[in-house]
């Protein structure tokens, strides 16, 4: 069932009782200089390696949610992120060279901002996900 108790259709037009949200991200888009060596990066901290394509590199991650990296001016993008336990991606995103802030409180969460090898600004908070996504 949908949040509010609906029946949400199904591809074939039949209903179903999915309990997750009806919409997701499908792609967030990054610019680079060097797409290979970002591409790299996101992938050297747990992305999953999709695609590899002149001038564009394609990375999961959790949800499904795509990164597209493609050459241009770096620096320009930013992501917000969600993960379960923050401090280990603090040590992890310092370990490949992110340079992350210290950990504060920003109600409801605990969060971090740090900066990826093109000059994209990371938010990382605590998750705070409710039910199935």
């Amino acid at each position: 069932m949908g949040r509010l108790g609906l029946l949400r259709p199904a591809r074939r037009g039949a209903p179903t009782a999915d309990p997750r949200p009806p919409f997701a991200i499908g792609h967030v888009a990054l610019t680079a200089t060097d797409v290979g060596r970002l591409a790299e990066f996101y992938a050297s901290i747990g992305s999953r390696r999709v695609a590899r394509l002149p001038g564009i590199a394609i990375l999961e991650v959790r949800g499904g949610t795509h990164l597209a990296i493609s050459r241009g001016e770096p620096g320009a993008g930013a992501l917000d992120l969600m993960v379960d336990d923050l401090d280990a991606t603090h040590r992890m995103l310092a370990d490949a060279g992110a340079a992350p802030d210290p950990i504060t409180r920003s109600f409801p969460h605990r969060v971090f901002r740090a900066t990826d090898p093109e000059g994209n600004g990371l938010l990382v908070h605590d998750s705070h996900v409710t039910g199935i996504v």
